[in-house]
This record gives structure tokens, C-alpha cells and sequence, in this order.
């Protein structure tokens, strides 16, 4: 199987990209960074199908972050949504299915960036509809994210304060069973939506941020606990369909918490 996997520098699609590269099977992957170009741009997208003539498109390439898309909202819209619609058309146009990573708040859109992502959505099943697949990722860190959890982490191993929302919990899912959850999908041919999350407990952000204290050998007295903004939203999600291919969650909370924390060690990034 020939992929081509758009965002490849980014958290997930390089991440991603290794997996399928030396995870189960070896497959043929070819890797799209930004420094190839801009898919909203047109020609961009249609040309890198055309040149790689994959099977599969794995369109992982996207502006996130709430804050990031409410201050530049027009780059949100060509990122999440012109690009998607570009290379979708691309994909269907050379016979290549398209997979879409999108997030589980689309489910509940609460802000620009699910919003746009949703968007996404609708533009993938308007241009790439046969065999189309669309990943939900709920909550995934590990090396190389920007997100909550990493910045908890950083913070702590820094002895800076810890903002935590009060009464909000997640459910948090290792890099490397949601690209091996995405590896799985891809192989098995099964269209249509996949949430791609944890099913475990959630836990507070409060005692997620202890956790990361605890782990870079600081204070649990930096967190510090604030109301949460109106319209936030917890994403339902549903695992079923990935349990049915045989797919589990392997690593725990805690040890993520760790891998991540050494990464970030290791890489002077703190």
C-alpha cells in the first residue's frame, strides 16, 4: 500500500508516518510537509497526488488550537477547510481514498477550530465520498505535541505555575495507539467515521497537572485551579468500532506522562 500523508512534520502525521513505515506492516509512505507547499493553494495538493499515485491519502495537515484559529481565522479556513477541499479532489480525481484527521469535537462544535474542522469534513464527503475515512482524535499527546498536557509537563519541570481548569476531565490517549488505531483502520478497507480516544476514565486537569508535578519532581502546590471559559465542551466519543478490529489502548496514563516528559528532557525543549 502506497500513502501519502499530508501534515508529515507535524505531531501526528509524523508520528504516523513512522508507524506505518515499521509498525506490523512495512508500507510505501511518502511524506508531505509544509515546506513542499501550501494545499490551499491551488496546484499544490493535485500535483503531489499526481506524482505519488498513492492508494491512500492520509490528510493529517491542519491549523489547530482554539486560540491559534480565533486569532487568525481566515488562515483556519484556508488550512482546515480550502486544503481539504483541494486535496480531496485531488485523491478522488487519481483513484486514491481519502482519510481525513479531524477531531472529536466536531461533535459538539463549541469554537472557530472544531468549526473548521467540521467544515473539513463536509468538504472530504463532497469531493472524496468513495471509500472516504474520517479519524476523530480525542485527546492524543506524546512527543512532540504543543498541547495541554506537554505544556502541564513543561511547566512543571520548570517550577511555573500550572493553570487547571476545576471540574473538567479528559480522557488522554498515547501517540502511538492512536497511529497504530489509524494503522488498523487503513488496513482493514472499512469506511465512514472511527473515534479514535480512550475509553478510560477521565481524569481532572486538576489531578493530571499533580501527576506532571509529581513526575518532573515539583511542587503540586504550582497548580493552580481556575473556573473554565463558557462553552467548553467534553467530546463524546465512541470506541467500538476500533475494538471490533482488534485494537486496545497499550499505554497508561502515567507512563505517557513519563515517555513525554523524557522526550521533552531529551530534546532541550522545556
Amino acid at each position: 500500500m502506497r500513502v501519502l500523508v499530508t501534515g508529515a512534520s507535524g505531531f501526528v502525521g509524523r508520528a504516523l508516518g513512522e508507524e506505518l513505515r515499521h509498525g506490523g506492516r512495512a508500507y510505501e509512505v511518502h511524506a508531505l510537509e509544509r515546506r513542499d507547499g501550501d494545499l490551499a493553494d491551488e496546484g499544490i495538493a493535485e500535483q503531489a497526488v499526481a506524482e505519488t499515485s498513492p492508494d491512500v491519502v492520509v490528510h493529517s495537515a491542519a491549523r489547530i488550537g482554539i486560540a491559534r484559529c480565533e486569532d487568525e481565522p481566515l488562515l483556519a479556513l484556508r488550512s482546515n477547510v480550502l486544503a481539504t477541499a483541494f486535496v480531496a479532489r485531488a485523491a478522488a480525481r487519481h483513484g486514491a481514498r481519502l482519510a481525513y484527521v479531524s477531531t472529536a469535537d466536531v461533535s459538539e462544535p463549541a469554537n472557530l477550530y472544531a468549526l473548521t474542522k467540521l467544515w473539513g469534513e463536509q468538504a472530504a464527503q463532497q469531493y472524496a465520498a468513495e471509500g472516504l475515512v474520517i479519524l476523530r482524535l480525542a485527546n492524543p499527546y506524546g512527543p512532540g505535541s504543543k498541547g495541554a498536557l506537554a505544556t502541564m509537563l513543561r511547566q512543571a519541570a520548570n517550577h511555573e505555575p500550572i493553570p487547571a481548569f476545576r471540574g473538567e476531565s479528559r480522557s488522554w490517549l498515547w501517540i502511538g495507539d492512536a497511529t497504530r488505531a489509524i494503522r488498523l483502520v487503513l488496513e482493514c478497507g472499512e469506511e465512514g467515521v472511527f473515534d479514535v480516544g480512550s475509553d478510560a476514565v477521565p481524569v481532572p486537569l486538576t489531578g493530571t497537572a499533580r501527576l506532571a508535578c509529581e513526575l518532573a519532581g515539583a511542587s503540586p502546590e504550582l497548580v493552580q485551579e481556575l473556573d473554565p471559559p463558557p462553552g467548553r465542551v467534553t467530546p463524546r466519543i465512541t470506541i467500538e468500532r476500533l475494538r471490533a478490529l482488534g485494537w486496545r489502548p497499550e499505554v497508561s496514563l502515567d507512563e505517557g506522562m513519563r515517555l513525554t516528559l523524557e522526550s521533552l528532557q531529551a530534546t532541550a525543549t522545556l
